[in-house]
């Protein structure tokens, strides 16, 4: 069945002014709300001269970059003169990695949320969306990588030099805590250490600043959200809602009917038929999906939860492909992290086992509610 969304395209989400896109790119567009992305990675130092002259190695920032990498530990902790712990050098970079690849995929996810921001209709910007999508699966999955890397260090070798570590900790990544308030990460969803802790306790100064402006922003789920109610309100051709609705209660009828000839007495068919009735419900159902939104089993409103599905049904449309792919990209996101935070928990388990952690936390008792 052809999709009637596709026949409006042309003249109600494709009715856009390019101009204001400069050949699709969202590099000109202008959103104060938006500038934290700009400090944070560092865009904004870029024409600042140089004495120096232009190289690989002053392009980079070798120097800097490379003399970052200082051990504190000592093979033998009486002697401060002693040669530090071998481990300790491969623990740094692999963390200072770590946060390189933050910061990329902060400033890929910014400027996705710089175009949301901008325009309710980013249909024609899809393509750049999900090449910056793209991008940053490939982060996480680089980033799962090298926590396999870390394996190779056993629990001895990292305990050699855990002592001179602490309290320094992953925990207080402030990175790591801008990705998760970005994507959408609220105190709801967080067992212990609230947002609160962050800004009043753990961080200072200019890195409690970045925390408190992107609390003002819109996170990227809450743009996403919005965009998916723009199309679901575009949709003039005809009603997604009244089309799934009748097409669900065909698709009941008709398994029941089957299972009727297949030699199943009608009252189990019936009883069949309405369990599958009252599981749809609860997305057909305003009220029914209303209670899934205050007991936090769905984010999404339900006119974008109904514009996500109605994507997805009809993918093959050109209309579509696009935002269908967006959205496939997300979820690829979304579970690349989880991935991550569950390997992350193995990985603390097998170095230090039940013993808190270096920045204070309980360590894997803590990781593991994160996870949850």
């Amino acid at each position: 069945m052809s999709c009637p969304y596709a026949r409006q395209m042309s003249n109600d989400l494709m009715d856009t002014n390019n101009d204001q896109y400069n050949n699709g790119s969202d590099t000109n567009v202008s959103n104060p709300q938006m500038n934290r992305s700009i400090s944070v990675n560092g865009v904004d130092d870029h024409s600042k001269a140089t004495k120096e002259p232009l190289n690989y190695t002053s392009y980079l920032g070798l120097n800097k970059l490379l003399s970052s990498l200082q051990c504190v530990s000592h093979i033998d902790p009486t002697d401060n003169c002693s040669p530090p712990v071998h481990d300790e050098h491969f623990f740094i970079l692999i963390h200072q990695v770590f946060e390189l690849w933050f910061k990329g995929f902060l400033y890929e996810i910014d400027s996705i949320r710089n175009i949301f921001s901008n325009s309710s209709n980013v249909m024609p910007l899809l393509f750049h969306i999900n090449q910056r999508l793209h991008r940053s699966v490939g982060i996480w999955k680089m980033l799962i990588d090298m926590l396999q890397q870390l394996e190779t260090m056993t629990p001895i070798e990292f305990l050699a030099f855990r002592d001179f570590v602490t309290p320094a900790s992953g925990f207080q990544s402030l990175q790591f805590r801008l990705i998760e308030m970005t994507l959408g990460l609220t105190d709801i969803f967080r067992k212990s250490y609230k947002t609160d802790y962050f800004i009043n306790t753990m961080f200072k100064g200019k890195q409690r600043n970045e925390l408190k402006q992107v609390l003002k922003e819109d996170s990227l789920l809450k743009l996403v959200e919005r965009w998916l109610e723009y199309v679901y309100d575009s949709t003039t051709s005809f009603k997604f809602l009244d089309v799934f609705t009748s097409s669900v209660e065909s698709f009941i009828n008709h398994g029941k009917k089957q299972k009727i000839v297949n030699g199943v007495d009608i009252e189990t068919a019936e009883r069949a038929a309405e369990n599958i009735r009252r599981q749809f419900s609860s997305m057909i159902d305003p009220v029914e999906y209303e209670k899934l939104l205050d007991t936090q089993e769905r984010r999404l409103s339900q006119k974008a939860m109904l514009a996500a599905l109605m994507i997805s049904l009809y993918h093959p449309q050109p209309c579509f492909q696009q935002a269908y792919q967006m959205l496939g990209l997300l979820m690829d996101i979304d579970a690349l992290i989880a991935s991550w935070r569950h390997k992350h928990i193995l990985l603390v388990q097998r170095q230090i086992g039940q013993k808190p952690g270096t920045g204070g936390t309980g360590g894997f008792s803590y990781l593991h509610q994160t996870a949850k």
